[in-house]
């Protein structure tokens, strides 16, 4: 049973009309690297921490070039893999629990392109930069031009080939 006191002076419009009027902030997580200019203004921002923010990209089927923000990462903690099974290049960077401005972070984050079509794994390199600034290019394997020969090995079987046989399956002797 609900108990009221008489004698206070407690108004529940007014209460209803503050809840009311009271703005809603939600905040998302977002990935896009356009999320900055979606938050509002008095949002308080903090620096980009946590790595492997795409900087530039452009693929299509012959090539891939990608640029990526890595300077969070010290060049031991990045892996660069190309999975042949998916046709991915997996870029993957892990560093342990360090201390920052506001306390201790651990990051880890992996990133995934697909492997133009065009483009075999072994196309596929990677340059980092004092800066942090991790670039992928990927590109079809040109041939050597100054390759040396290559000898091929001539196989003996027994036997005439299908073509100096008759119908009858009888051999024809060669003029």
């Amino acid at each position: 049973m609900t108990t009221y006191n008489h004698s206070s002076s407690y108004n529940r419009t007014y209460e209803k009309k503050v809840i009311e009027e009271t703005p809603r902030i939600r905040v998302t997580t977002q990935s896009s690297p356009f999320a900055s200019h979606i938050l509002p203004t008095s949002f308080p921002s903090f620096p980009s921490t946590f790595g492997g923010n795409i900087s530039s990209i452009h693929a299509t089927d012959e090539s891939l070039t990608a640029t990526m923000d890595v300077s969070q990462f010290a060049a031991d903690d990045l892996k660069l893999s190309v999975s042949v099974v998916g046709q991915f290049i997996v870029v993957e960077g892990k560093h342990p629990e360090k201390a920052d401005e506001f306390g201790f972070i651990e990051r880890h984050f992996i990133r995934k392109f697909n492997l133009p079509r065009n483009v075999q794994p072994e196309g596929v390199s990677s340059n980092l930069t004092s800066d942090g600034t991790l670039t992928i290019q990927a590109f079809p394997l040109k041939p050597k031009d100054g390759s040396p020969a290559r000898a091929i090995p001539i196989k003996i079987v027994s036997g005439p080939s299908s073509s100096t046989q008759s119908q009858d399956g009888k051999t024809e002797e060669s003029k």
